[in-house]
């Protein structure tokens, strides 16, 4: 008598899903055993854009400096961008202390060597006190652009000049709509 092998759910899970993944890869071409998907799984997850290992205290400066970095070398901003960074004090609650920071970008051109107009990002550092010491890790990094209501953090998620010129190009868009309107 042939009786077909049982196999834990686990393992038919496994081969559901990996029958799943292979029919979808095949229509492109492609076949992947476990292992291998196993392998790729770095491909799906996200790396780390910024690593914040090098903040430390004093960290209104560390944090400064950091941002500094990541803004001319890691999102290469500066090739199409000029900015200025400022910091803007610092606060706190029972839990966390935060610091803010501003970097106002703008596009000099040589028809407009003084901008038209600027746009706005917006640095929050949280540096948690409900942690011990030798728990606490690194402090939170998060930026915000002008106009948006989403902080996206910076080890994840990389600013490009784009995002930038467009709030420009909205904001210029705007003042040519009001000289038309001519309320001023």
């Amino acid at each position: 008598m042939n009786c077909p092998e049982i196999k834990p759910y686990e393992d038919q899970a496994i081969d559901t899903v990996i029958s799943v993944i292979n029919k979808a890869r095949e229509k492109l071409g492609h076949r992947q055993n476990l292992v291998q998907l196993a392998g790729s799984r770095k491909i799906f997850t996200a790396n780390q854009k910024v690593v914040l290992t090098s903040l430390h205290s004093p960290l209104a400066v560390t944090c400064e400096e950091l941002i500094k970095d990541t803004i001319e070398k890691k999102w290469n901003l500066t090739d199409t961008l000029m900015y200025v960074l400022w910091y803007r004090g610092v606060s706190q609650n029972e839990c966390s202390q935060y610091y803010y920071f501003e970097a106002v970008f703008s596009q000099p051109t040589v028809a407009y060597p003084i901008p038209q107009a600027t746009v706005s990002v917006f640095f929050r550092v949280e540096d948690k006190h409900i942690e011990p010491l030798h728990l606490k890790g690194v402090p939170m990094l998060t930026f915000r652009i002008e106009g948006s209501k989403v902080d996206h953090d910076v080890r994840f998620v990389m600013l490009t000049a784009d995002w930038i010129l467009a709030v420009i190009m909205m904001k210029i868009k705007l003042f040519k709509r009001i000289e038309s309107i001519r309320l001023f």
